[in-house]
C-alpha cells in the first residue's frame, strides 16, 4: 500500500504540481498534510493549501432543489424606493451648501466705493481718510455730514 512519508513527500508534491498525480495520490497528500503535526516550515504552506482543497462546496438542500424544479421562487424582499431618499439628500445638501453663511477672514476689510468692492485693507483705509479730509476741509463738518447722509 502506498503511503506519503516525510522522505517521499517532495516526490508526491512534484507530481501533484505538474498535474501528473492520480486521485489516490491526491487523497494520500491530503491525508498526510491533514494528519502530520510537526511539519517543516517549507511544507506548512502546502498544509494550508490541502486544507482548503479538503473543504467541499456546499450543495443545495433537497427542498431548495424541489422549489427550483417546481418553479417556486422564494418571496422577494420589498424594494425600497430610492427617489424620495435621493430627493431628501439633495435638499439637505442644497441647504448646507447655499444657506450656510460664508466664512470670511476675521481681519478682512470690505469697502464699496462707487459700487466697486475693495478688499485691500490699506487701500480702503486710505480712501476713507481721503474722503474724511475732503469733508472736513470744505467748511463745517456737521453741515457736510448732514448734507452727505440726508442727500436725496
Amino acid at each position: 500500500m502506498k503511503r506519503v512519508t516525510s522522505e517521499n513527500v517532495q516526490e508526491y508534491l512534484a507530481r501533484y504540481m505538474e498535474g501528473d498525480s492520480t486521485q489516490e495520490e491526491l487523497r494520500l497528500l491530503k491525508e498526510y498534510f491533514g494528519n502530520t503535526k510537526d511539519l517543516p516550515a517549507e511544507l506548512r504552506p502546502y498544509a494550508q493549501m490541502f486544507a482548503v482543497l479538503e473543504d467541499k462546496p456546499q450543495t443545495p438542500s433537497v427542498e431548495a432543489l424541489n422549489r427550483f424544479a417546481g418553479g417556486q421562487v422564494p418571496a422577494r424582499r420589498q424594494r425600497v424606493r430610492l427617489w424620495p431618499l435621493v430627493a431628501a439628500a439633495c435638499i439637505a445638501a442644497f441647504a448646507v451648501i447655499f444657506l450656510t453663511p460664508p466664512k470670511h477672514e476675521e481681519n478682512m476689510a470690505i469697502a464699496y466705493v462707487d459700487g466697486k468692492m475693495i478688499t485691500n485693507q490699506a487701500q480702503a483705509m486710505q480712501m476713507g481718510q481721503e474722503a474724511l479730509q475732503e469733508i472736513f476741509s470744505n467748511g463745517s463738518e456737521e453741515e457736510q455730514l448732514t448734507d452727505l447722509f440726508n442727500a436725496k
